[in-house]
């Protein structure tokens, strides 16, 4: 079913076998801990000193590796077939296509009453409002360039960055607790049977829509007139899993047909009083990195994933990139991404591309959700570092590779491939049981960015932060002359520098 790349992905029904490293500590330190977002504070600290430009150079004499970096390829193993590489020598690929339903979503509106409680019990009630009109298609393919599917973020001048679990929580209200969704291909029959039995359509009728879609398929604009004919009929039942069908393949889980979603996904609600259990946040995750993995290598030409999630993540990491405003009438109640009011007109990918080759740590919020924390509290689990999945569409969640979002302090990282592959089964009982498998002896920052020393450094080496060439000590300095960019909803307190150990 899945398209799988890269060292953070990969199809888990054909996974090889291996050993996880879990990270251990003992059960009274991790119960300490349980209530670390409590602890936290967004700690300020005045800078009156520019940074030198030691973090900009790489070495002197670097005889190997890609103009730009990386200079030790031992990390992205896969940048020759990546678009910076691309960009580098001076291939530029063209127009790209971003698949984007949230107009549509909006127009189809919400769903009839009588199966509003089916959908508010399916935990997908939130996406019902939340989708954006317009993409901002130069800023999120801005992004989108400086994916690396093989750690699963973003590389930036800064370091590293990522959509995690807890952006997920908090930009969308979806649960990245219980079940990884089980979706499977579907052969015509099993599909043709599917359609019949979960939306009371006739066998004709069936067979007719996946001929149209050409294969185990169906068009979003026939489930739309399917749900309808159910709401008239008063199937409810089949007029609720209409309705949630077309509500994923429009937000989570739409794909580069831009018209269709799989039958696969019409199974998720064939049971609608259990479909709540499902981690519903750690599956929208799961695709959109499989979909960023696609579209960060050079020869891919369309991208799909949820853009109401990369955008609104953008939104509240960078508050000098893309052209929107916050709504008046937001309330911390709503999804983090409804605050958002959304311009119709973007930014270029030219402009937004030379705005991250200028980023410095000014330009980053790295926790944004201090306010939000009361509506949307802090999870331990969206610290675990392991394999998620939607189906066997397999990836990893690397929090210890950007742990200064979670305000900590960034170490050098360890290899992607800590996180071996394994089986399904094994994946799914690692995740039940995910407490071994958060991050732990972390250490609590004095300043929003703060790294350890070597690390910038390190990450040159491995990493290619810039996509327009030009010679590193051209570069601006990362450091911020004054203060760091402060949310005017977050309030400033000090508290001493000096460093402790956190176990979580």
């Amino acid at each position: 079913m899945a398209r799988t790349q890269g060292a953070s992905s990969y199809q888990g029904k054909n996974s090889c076998q291996g050993e996880n490293r879990r990270l251990t500590a003992s059960a009274r330190r991790r119960q300490e801990e349980a209530d670390i977002h409590e602890e936290k504070h967004n700690v300020i600290e005045e800078q009156h000193h520019v940074q030198e430009r030691e973090d900009v150079n790489v070495g002197e004499k670097e005889v190997c590796g890609f103009p730009g970096g990386p200079h030790d390829t031992s990390l992205l193993t896969h940048y020759a077939r990546h678009v910076a590489h691309a960009l580098w020598q001076d291939e530029d690929r063209g127009e790209i296509k971003l698949i984007s339903h949230g107009k549509k979503l909006n127009r189809f509106g919400a769903c009839h009453e009588a199966i509003e409680e089916i959908v508010l019990n399916s935990g997908l009630l939130p996406l019902c409002g939340i989708s954006y009109d317009y993409v901002d298609k130069g800023l999120l393919l801005a992004f989108a360039e400086r994916w690396h599917l093989e750690t699963n973020t973003f590389h930036l001048p800064v370091g590293e960055m990522s959509i995690t679990l807890d952006d997920v929580s908090s930009l969308l209200h979806l649960s990245i607790e219980g079940e990884f969704c089980p979706v499977k291909d579907l052969e015509w029959e099993e599909a043709q049977s599917a359609l019949m039995d979960l939306l009371g359509v006739d066998y004709e009728r069936a067979g007719t829509e996946m001929t149209e879609a050409r294969g185990p398929k169906v068009r979003l604009s026939w489930l739309r007139g399917v749900y309808t004919e159910c709401c008239e009929q008063q199937r409810w039942d089949c007029a609720a899993r209409a309705f949630l069908l077309h509500l994923v393949g429009c937000s989570i889980f739409p794909n580069k047909s831009g018209t269709l979603i799989h039958v696969s996904y019409l199974m998720l609600f064939r049971e609608l009083d259990r479909c709540g259990r499902y981690a519903w946040g750690v599956a929208a995750l799961a695709y959109l990195y499989e979909q960023l993995g696609d579209v960060s290598l050079a020869t891919t030409r369309q991208m799909a994933g949820y853009m109401t999630l990369l955008q609104s993540w953008i939104y509240e990491h960078f508050p000098y990139m893309g052209r929107r405003r916050v709504l008046s009438s937001y309330i911390e109640d709503k999804p983090r991404a409804t605050r958002w009011e959304i311009w119709r007109h973007g930014c270029s990918l030219v402009e937004a591309r030379a705005h991250l080759d200028r980023l410095t740590y000014d330009g980053v919020i790295w926790s944004p959700y201090e306010s939000h924390r009361g509506n949307r509290p802090f999870l331990v689990i969206a610290l675990f570092s392991g394999w998620i999945r939607l189906g066997d569409m397999v990836q990893r969640h690397l929090p210890e590779r950007v742990l200064r979002q979670f305000e900590f302090e960034q170490p050098i990282p360890r290899t992607p491939d800590a996180i071996t592959k394994v089986d399904i089964e094994t994946i799914d009982g690692i995740w039940v049981h995910f407490r071994p498998q958060v991050i732990s002896h972390v250490r609590p920052t004095s300043s929003p960015y703060d790294c350890v020393e070597g690390y910038l450094q390190w990450f040159r080496r491995v990493s290619h932060p810039y996509m327009i060439p030009g010679a590193d000590l051209d570069r601006m300095t990362l450091a911020p002359r004054l203060r760091r960019h402060i949310p005017d909803d977050v309030s400033v307190r000090r508290k001493s520098p000096s460093e402790f150990e956190v176990v979580i």
